[in-house]
Formats: C-alpha cells, structure tokens, sequence
C-alpha cells in the first residue's frame, strides 16, 4: 500500500524539522501497480518530508479551500520573500517538474512568480512559475462545463498546474536542493511537490537506423508542410522549440514523427482558442497505418476546454483520429488541450492495435485518454496521468462497440472531474495493476449515462491488481462537497443509469483504500446490473459504508470481501431485486470430512450434512445469526434479509468459511 498521510495540524510559519527519506515511497511498485517503472523521484512539500520556514496547508476534503485539490490534500506555501523549501536528493537528475499554485487574476489568465533554485548553495537558475493554464471554474447553478473566467456565480477546480525545467547540470545524488521566493511581494506561492529525474542527451539523427529518414532543419518551411512533403518518412524534429498554427496530419501509412526527447523537442500549438476560425488548429491527427510517434513534448497557448464555453466548439486534442492499424505513441509529454488524446473510428478507417506507452497525459481539460468508437485491441500502459478535468483512462462505445482494449501499470492522481478509469460500454476491456490517487471524485467507475452500444455480453470487462486511494466524494452544496453537481460518488461507481444495461464486469484483486465516503456504490436508474462479479475486494477505511446499495437491481456474486476502518457499515442492505450470489459456489462446501453442506433458497439457507463441530452463521458486519453445536440431516434458516452471509465450521483443524447469500 502507498504511505499515505492523514490529517495533520497546520504547522507554524518558520517551523524546521528533521525528516527521513525524502523522496516518496510508493509500496505499490512493490506490487508493480501503477507506473511503478517511472524514471523520476516524488519530493513532496509536507510536514515531515522537506525542510521550509514556509506555512504548511494542513489537509482537509473542503473543496473551498486550495490544498484540497493537493496531493495528500496538503501543501506548502512561500509567502514572503526568501521563504524556501528544501530536500536532500536521493538520486541525481536534471529534469525538474514543479507542482504549484499561484493566483488567478480577474481575467482569467493568471500570474506569475519567481524562485530562484540552489543546489548545496549554489545558485543554477531562477524559474519562472506561470498560473495562466491552471484555474478553470463551474457554474453553481447550470452547465457544468468548466472555463477559464472567474466570476461569483462560479466555483474553482484545476487550481494547480505544473511546469518542467532542463537545468544545465545534474543535481547530484547527496546534495540539498533549494527553491527560494524571490518576488518582493506577499502573493503566495503554493508548492505541492517538485519530481526530478535523470534526462538522456538528445537523440540525433545519426542515432535513428531508418534509411528513409529526413530532418526538419529550416523553419523557413511549415512544419506542417514539411511534413506533408515527407510523408511515409521517418521525420525526425531536433532539440528545440516549434511554434505551430495549424494541425498537423499523419496522411500517409508508416509514417514516423520522432523528436529528440520530450525534455528536448516541444511542439506549441500557438493558434488562438480564443477566435472562432483557429480555436480548434491544433494537436496531431491521423487514421493512416503504422504510423509512430516518439520522444516529444506537445504543449498550447490554450487553456480551457472549450471554446466560448460551448460544447459544439472544441479546441483540439493532443491526439486524435483512428490511428489505423499497428501505430505507436512512445516517450510523448502532452498537456494543457482540450484532451491529451481522443482515439476514435469516426472515418471509418481501422482503428486496430495503437499501443501507448510510456508517456505523461497530465494537465488537461478533459479526457486524459479516451479509446472511444470503434478502437479496439489498444494498449496504454506505462502512463503517467495528472490533474486531468475529465476521466483519465477511459473508452467509450460511442457509434461502434470497442473491445479488448487495456490499461495497465499506469498512475492516475488528482484527477478534478469525472473519474481516473471510466468504461463506458464495450467487450472484453482489462485494466489491470494501475493506482489511482486522490480524484476529487470517483476513482474507478462503470456506467451506462452515455447513449451508445452499449455492453456486451460476449465475456467480461476484467478489472483487476487496482488500487484506489482516497475516492469518491460525499453529497455537498456545489462547490464544498459533492461532484460538480454536488452529487455523491463511489470510490469504485457502478450505475446502470439511462442507456442500457451494465452487464459483464468483473472486479478482482482490488485495494480500496481511505474512501472519502463510501467505497463502493452500486446504483441501478432506469437499466438492470447483470452479471457484476466483485472477487477478492478490500475495503480499508471509508468515510461511510463499504458497500452502498441505491436502487440496485439486477444480479451479481461477491466473494472474498473484506473490511477493515469502516465508518459507518461494512454495507447496507441490498433491494431485493438485486440478487446476490456467491462467485465460487452457488452450494457452498466445506471441508470433505465434515459432510456438510450450505445452500441459499428464497429467504433462508439450509444446512445439510452430519459434524460433531460448532457451526455458526454470521452475516456480513460479522453478527451471529444462528448456532449450532453439531449438526446431523438437514437444518433450514429462514427469514434472513437478503445479503452476505457466513459460514463457519469449528474443526480439529482451524474454522472454515464461506460466503453464503440468499436469493
């Protein structure tokens, strides 16, 4: 499990502490969850883990208040000039990512500040921290659709953002790195944590062994155009920084567009989203074939989702189109669009086999990734996801059911909107081993409020080796609690809403841990929950109930749930038009020498089998129901509420249990 820090009393002005291992550790990688191969080093500006004379944030799930969108929901501020933060480096790294807030301005385009970065007192640069992406608000009353302009009638979300910095050298293993507030003012700077990370010399085109490679070297010429004039080449962009107005297209089957690295090559769409005829010239689109794209960072003068706040107006995606058949996206940094990529079939072209790996999708109004109409057999593995305003991971079944698509080993934190892995529709999805990290919202979620085909009934979606931490959100006025509507949200949200049935999914192995309310919410609408197996889940810690039942209908079977810190109960009782069953049995054995046997009927279970040893049944928050001392023949227990139940048999070798359900 991830340590995980709780709440903790804010701490003074001036305070200096004595700390153990700087960087973060996340237990998961032991497990090999989420990006557990990821080349950087978390140093979080916490009690306990930096030194600072800065004011520590202390943690709180109020939404009113900045930290709350923090990791941890804790955070540090610099307030005055020559307030510091400071951390002793475990592994050297000259790639510096700086997680902060700083204030908006009345127009929406948001202010700058300056720190001045010390290694071991030397001084290695002054960097420039810049709000102008961050800072997108929702109306409390109306569309729900953030933008970028404040006003009373809105609340805050994205209220942080990050920027990167290639610094001249290494800051070496051993040392203490520094950032000092320079601004002779008073405006708080608010640091969440800095990552840094070893970076590789940029890649030359001598380093590429592809016989039909091209250079871009004369920015006389479009990059566009340069790219369309070397279509189904290998186009290799050099170190440095490419402003470009317009979207770039990948026509042409086994095309290659490579940079030098995503520290090195940075792609910034500079067309304007605030005019109508350029809002949307922007991001990298494609349905050709075996098309690849590797070692770039794609960045915009955008900074909203949509524009005029209007639905029908988006500013462009990262990525988007089909990608055909076979194509790869590797090593790619992309932030602050509309989406960092919209995967999707609309041309009619394939959209078969894309494999995504090993990139950051962080910093975006919407959708991280979404595999939507269409795509099937895609792979995002490796990935790193950041405050995204949307789900992070996600497909959709829009016009054309996807399937066998995967998510895997990859990371998702602060999420603001939405979930961090949504599936909605399909056949055959895996998500497996990934971690998702303080989402304002649900974690994980499975639901039926998009029109579209729906889910199929030819095998499962698998959900499985997940961990969740702090999920979900309790009911609360806009704004303070609750979604953007101030609606309540599982940890893990299953919801066969409005479309069609939820049908098909499987849970398994999966660590739900510190729900901020109810770690699980199973809902029914107006469609049925068919076939939902719930297989080896914990429950550790919830605000609420483990388990929440609200108008569920349909079926399921659960085994192997455990609970441990619930805050109200392990669950409520489920509506007796949802049927639950054991996964494992539907006639639950016990062990072979005690002859005994349990199986469920409508309202009760009956007994069967011949044991000298104890036999009892608790139900699910562990309460005795009924007890024997031996049993010989058969013994019925009625009128028991449908739910969980337990079967335990004391023998020479230990108790025995199952878990037994009426019908």
């Amino acid at each position: 499990m991830r340590n995980v820090t709780f709440m903790l009393p804010a701490l003074l002005a001036g305070c200096v502490q004595m700390l153990q291992a700087q960087p973060v550790p996340f237990a998961d990688d032991a497990l090999q969850r989420g990006y557990y191969d990821r080349p950087y080093q978390r140093y979080e500006a916490e009690p306990g883990r930096c030194r600072s004379n800065g004011t520590f944030l202390e943690a709180t799930y109020d939404q009113t208040r900045l930290q709350s969108e923090a990791t941890n929901q804790q955070a540090l501020q610099l307030t005055g000039q020559g307030d510091y933060v400071e951390w002793d480096v475990d592994r050297a790294g000259r790639g510096l990512t700086v997680r902060f807030s700083l204030p908006d301005n009345a127009g929406g385009t948001g202010t700058k500040g300056t720190l001045a970065l010390y290694a071991d007192g030397t001084h290695v640069q002054d960097i420039t921290l810049d709000s102008y992406w961050a800072w997108q608000y929702v109306l409390k009353q109306g569309d729900k659709y953030p933008d970028n302009t404040p006003a009373d009638t809105k609340f805050p979300r994205m209220r942080f953002d990050e920027m990167h910095f290639l610094l001249p050298q290494d800051v070496a293993a051993g040392s203490t790195l520094r950032l000092i507030k320079t601004d002779d003012n008073t405006t708080a700077c608010t640091i969440d944590f800095v990552e840094l990370e070893p970076v590789a010399e940029p890649l030359e085109l001598t380093d590429i062994a592809d016989g039909n490679k091209v250079a871009y070297t004369d920015p006389s010429v479009k990059l566009a155009t340069f790219i369309n004039e070397h279509a189904g080449q290998t186009i290799f962009l050099p170190a440095g920084r490419y402003e470009v107005d317009e979207r770039i297209y990948l026509n042409t089957n086994g095309t290659k567009l490579i940079g030098a690295g995503m520290w090195h090559t940075e792609i910034y769409f500079s067309a304007s989203s605030d005019v109508r005829s350029t809002h949307n010239k922007r991001g990298i689109e494609t349905n050709a074939d075996r098309i690849q794209i590797e070692g770039l960072y794609l960045n915009t003068v955008n900074n909203k989702r949509y524009y005029n706040n209007d639905s029908r107006f988006q500013v462009g995606k990262g990525f988007m189109g089909g990608f055909g058949t076979g194509s790869v996206i590797r090593n790619v940094w992309v932030e602050h669009f509309e989406c960092g990529a919209w995967i999707a079939d609309y041309a009619g072209q394939g959209a078969d086999g894309l494999l995504v790996e090993h990139c950051r999708f962080r910093n975006n109004y919407a959708d991280g990734i979404n595999l939507c109409s269409g795509v099937k057999n895609g792979t995002v593995q490796h990935c790193s996801f950041r405050n995204n305003g949307d789900d992070d991971m996600a497909s959709w079944s829009a016009e054309k059911m996807c399937e066998n698509n995967t998510f895997c080993y990859n990371t998702a934190e602060n999420n603001w909107r939405a979930s961090s892995l949504g599936i909605f529709g399909g056949k055959q999805h895996r998500a497996h081993h990934c971690v998702i990290i303080d989402p304002m919202e649900a974690g994980l979620r499975v639901n039926c409020d998009f029109d579209g085909t729906g889910f199929s009934t030819d095998g499962y979606i698998v959900f499985s080796d997940i961990s969740i931490y702090k999920g979900g959100v309790a009911a609360g006025t806009v704004g303070v609690g609750g979604d953007l509507w101030g609606n309540e949200q599982g940890s893990i949200h299953i919801d066969s809403s409005t479309f069609y049935d939820l049908a098909n999914v499987r849970m398994e192995n999966v660590d739900v841990v510190d729900s901020k309310h109810n770690a699980l919410y199973i809902r029914s609408g107006s469609k049925q929950i068919k076939n939902l197996e719930l297989r080896n889940i914990h429950i550790d810690g919830t605000g609420y109930n483990g388990i929440m039942y609200s108008g569920a209908r349909g079926n399921a079977c659960f085994s192997h749930i455990t609970f441990d810190r619930i805050g109200a109960d392990e669950s409520n009782t489920a509506p007796s038009a949802f049927h639950i069953t054991d996964c494992e049995n539907t006639v639950i054995t016990v062990p072979e020498a005690d002859m005994l046997q349990a199986y469920s009927t409508g309202g009760g279970i009956v007994l069967s089998g011949d044991t000298e040893n104890p036999v009892r049944l608790l139900d699910a928050q562990g309460r005795e129901r009924y007890a024997l001392a031996a049993l010989s023949g058969n013994c019925e227990i009625t009128d028991l509420e449908t739910g969980i139940y337990l079967l335990q048999v004391y023998g020479s070798d230990g108790s025995s249990r199952k878990i037994a359900v009426t019908q």
